[in-house]
């Protein structure tokens, strides 16, 4: 492969092609040389003179003092570089207000663990930085994201075996085409998690980033694999492990999966005509904000099962890859008429509800009233909190408003009109991207609650007993994100 690489003399593209292989080879053989030389060697010599420095109360301190380090340098740096625009500080306002506004409802907030919160709002204004001011950085997301849409689309060849072209590749309909990837991805999760290589991804990246935040290992790959898989695909890579979480663990993965949008999607927002930088960028941001906010709104009270100590790795109940990957499929039967049968009910229940709206409007001579206006209306503060220009802000807020009540793909695709129209500031335009980056809305509650019961019915009560304070910390996430965008 090099030579013909070298004989052809091609541009390397590391997203694609000689590159990407480079980067496959590179990787498998770091990790042969890291885990049958340098490891079993080197490890316990340095396990054996660093053990009094990493204990406890010393990787707290550390943490402590870096994270606090990179806020107040993040500090001095806005107060610097908006020297000329004052107004900007505004945003830092809406941080600090939608931090305060979480604490304030915090379900026990003398439980809540400040280190994990801290370290979440400093990672997502980090990630913010180098996704809004560092071209490489969107780069090497959106490359993986596309490379993910493209795994994801083999999916889309088995349905449109089975449908057609009609209903998948023109019509675009979405209980065909968007959810039969689900049956894809099941068959091919069940098969890894039957050869073992599921579990111990799900538990290197969870255990990294349990080190960084102080979440547990579900909560962690939850809130990582969700920016490119989707609140209804990511639970299938762990759904063996839900009947061991707590409320507030199960409060976190659906907080993650309100806060942000599935990386599939990114191609479709695009053609709206969003800005992708900004939804990249939203994305990314998401994964260490929503743990913070739901450890936040939602603290744990008891110890967790799912931690890198605790956690035990399942073995596959399938005797064989043929009967795993048969299980696999089938077992996204159920899971896809859930989410049709509540994405249906919620949509139906906003269009009973509008009406109500519109008649009582109508009788006090107010024609054209829906409960997307009225839910914008209440949207134009903290569209003001997040730095929205003053006479921009009812019209944010009302974007705001549909994507909350409706869904994003509505509200996209105002705001790509009126991007065109030039009727929003480059500025104000950045900050609604963000702020409507998210599957915070009543179809996408249903259908979040009707994955997981489906995965867990023994978890139903505490699904439905959390879901909707998640619905809330998920969108708090998305406009913190947003605020951060505005400084």
């Amino acid at each position: 492969m090099i030579f013909r690489f070298i004989k052809t003399g091609s541009d390397i593209n590391w997203c694609y092609g000689y590159g990407r292989a480079f980067i496959y080879i590179a990787a498998i053989s770091w990790c042969l040389f890291y885990y049958m030389g340098l490891k079993p060697f080197f490890y316990p010599i340095f396990k054996k003179y660093t053990k009094n420095v990493f204990r406890g109360k010393n990787i707290m301190a550390m943490k402590y003092t870096i994270y606090l380090t990179l806020l107040i340098a993040f500090i001095i740096f806005i107060i610097y570089d908006t020297t000329n625009n004052r107004r900007r500080l505004i945003s830092l306002l809406g941080v600090i207000f939608f931090l305060f506004i979480s604490f304030i409802f915090s379900n026990h907030p003398e439980y809540i663990r400040w280190d994990t919160v801290l370290s979440g709002v400093t990672l997502q204004i980090l990630f913010g930085l180098c996704m809004i001011r560092w071209e490489t950085g969107r780069n090497i997301l959106k490359c993986f994201g596309d490379n993910v849409v493209n795994f994801l689309n083999f999916g889309l060849d088995g349905a449109t075996f089975v449908y057609g072209e009609t209903l998948i590749v023109k019509e675009m309909v979405f209980a065909f085409q968007a959810l039969s990837t689900l049956y894809f991805l099941a068959m091919f999760a069940r098969i890894l998690f039957y050869l073992g290589w599921l579990q111990i991804f799900c538990f290197k990246i969870g255990s990294f980033i349990e080190m960084c935040l102080g979440t547990t290992v579900i909560e962690s790959i939850n809130a990582v694999t969700i920016i490119f898989l989707g609140m209804s695909e990511a639970p299938l890579l762990y759904s063996v492990y839900l009947i061991d979480l707590s409320s507030s663990e199960m409060h976190a993965i659906m907080t993650s999966g309100f806060s942000t949008v599935a990386g599939t999607l990114l191609a479709a927002y695009t053609s709206l005509g969003v800005d992708p930088r900004y939804v990249v960028t939203a994305s990314i941001m998401a994964a260490p904000a929503s743990l913070c906010f739901a450890k936040l709104l939602y603290p744990e009270t008891i110890q967790s099962t799912t931690t890198s100590k605790e956690i035990t790795l399942l073995k596959s109940k399938d005797t064989s890859l043929l009967q795993a990957a048969s299980n696999g499929a089938s077992s996204a039967i159920a899971m896809v008429q859930g989410i049709i049968a509540s994405v249906i009910a919620c949509v139906a229940l906003i269009s009973f509800l509008n009406a109500v709206c519109s008649y009582l409007g109508a009788l006090v001579g107010y024609d054209g009233i829906t409960l997307e206006y009225l839910v914008g209306m209440l949207f134009v503060p903290v569209a003001w909190l997040m730095g929205v220009d003053p006479e921009e802000c009812q019209t944010v807020g009302s974007l705001i408003g549909i994507k909350t009540m409706a869904n994003e793909f509505i509200a996209y695709k105002q705001l790509g009109q009126l991007k065109a129209a030039g009727k929003l500031s480059e500025r104000s335009e950045a900050i609604a991207t963000l702020a409507l980056c998210a599957f915070s809305n009543p179809s996408a509650l249903g259908g979040s609650i009707a994955t997981l019961t489906t995965l867990e019915k023994r978890q139903s009560e505490k699904i439905h007993k959390v879901a909707l304070r998640a619905f809330v910390s998920g969108c708090i996430t998305t406009f913190t994100s947003a605020s951060i965008a505005g400084t």
